[in-house]
């Protein structure tokens, strides 16, 4: 394994100004800098990150803290912070907590001990005991698609009260009066402000709120499913449907075929987010669009600026969702 050492043998110089060069000290003249940066890649050296970051500390990595990676929502915020993190030459180390407070905790302590130079937070549960630590101990964080309910903390969200009208709107436009909600888990921000959206625009245009037809549940497909096929059972069924994720419709979808159900024509379905599978032919969900990946881009974007010095640890974004009718919907 090549050394600091042995390119300072060959370039004549101290290992220390070799370090100062390859870390481009201004202390270093320039044409020294990169006689010893050609030496360095003729021998192929790699610098050694671990101990770099020991020095500093600092690792040049980002933590990313996600629920279910598996979700697509979460896919596309993540790509999002990887591709920031690549063009600023960071990396990142994901981590999956399963909406778990406890493995949360152990994230973050583990990242910590990482020496992570910051964190990005998609973690969408609304507990926050951690979220204070991290303000304690100056580590830049920010929250993606969630609010913290104790302390002042940056986010960037999307407008969920205003996409959950957008989306239970729309069915009232289409004559709908009987809608169902079926929702994610209820100590999530996002699914709560969602619910509260649908309860909203229903008192509004006077429209009966019945609780068998409203439920919270896992934002998952076999959730969708399993609680699609008792709502849509019933004698007095809904004649539409909100749901709280495309994931979540995407379960309806498969309930109602399996119980004998067109959709459009027997059930009006909205989903959320507008993951890449609600726009493949065979599906064609109505859905309220999230910028899933700008989401990604801006959270670590501000991390990376705020260890630069660029900018206060202060952020408080909401985007705008946007309605996206397709063949999902109908009117009644």
């Amino acid at each position: 394994m090549v050394t600091i050492k042995d390119i300072a043998q060959i370039a004549g110089v101290s290992p220390s100004t070799v370090s100062r060069a390859l870390n481009d000290s201004p202390l270093i003249r320039e044409e020294t800098k990169a006689r010893i940066r050609e030496i360095a890649a003729a021998l192929g050296y790699e610098r050694n990150e671990l101990a770099r970051g020991l020095v500093k500390g600092a690792s040049g990595a980002l933590g990313l803290l996600v629920p279910d990676i598996t979700n697509p929502f979460f896919a596309e915020i993540t790509k999002g912070v990887e591709e920031v993190a690549r063009e600023r030459g960071f990396g990142v180390v994901l981590c999956t907590t399963e909406n778990e407070p406890a493995r949360e905790e152990e994230y973050i302590k583990l990242l910590r001990r990482k020496r992570v130079d910051g964190l990005v937070i998609a973690t969408a549960t609304l507990d926050d005991p951690h979220l204070l630590e991290l303000q304690r101990f100056r580590i830049p964080f920010v929250l993606v698609s969630r609010l913290a309910e104790k302390v002042e903390a940056p986010f960037v969200v999307v407008d969920d009260r205003k996409g959950g009208r957008l989306a239970v709107e729309h069915l009232v436009s289409l004559g709908h009066k009987k809608i169902g909600f079926i929702g994610g888990p209820a100590n999530v921000h996002s699914s709560l402000e969602r619910m509260q959206a649908y309860r909203e625009v229903l008192a509004e245009y006077k429209l009966p709120f019945h609780r068998r037809w409203v439920t919270f549940a896992s934002f998952t497909q076999e959730a969708g499913r399993t609680i699609g096929k008792a709502m849509l059972s019933a004698k007095d069924r809904p004649t539409a449907i909100f749901a709280a994720n495309d994931l979540i419709a995407l379960g309806v979808m498969e309930a109602a075929e399996e119980l004998g159900l067109r959709i459009p024509e027997d059930l009006s379905l909205v989903g959320y987010n507008n993951i890449a599978y609600a726009a493949l032919p065979r599906i064609q969900l109505t859905t309220v669009a999230q910028p899933m990946r700008e989401m990604g881009r801006i959270a670590a974007e501000f991390v990376i600026e705020v260890l630069e010095g660029k900018r206060e640890p202060r952020l408080s974004l909401r985007l705008e969702p946007v309605l996206i009718v397709r063949r999902t919907t109908a009117p009644l």
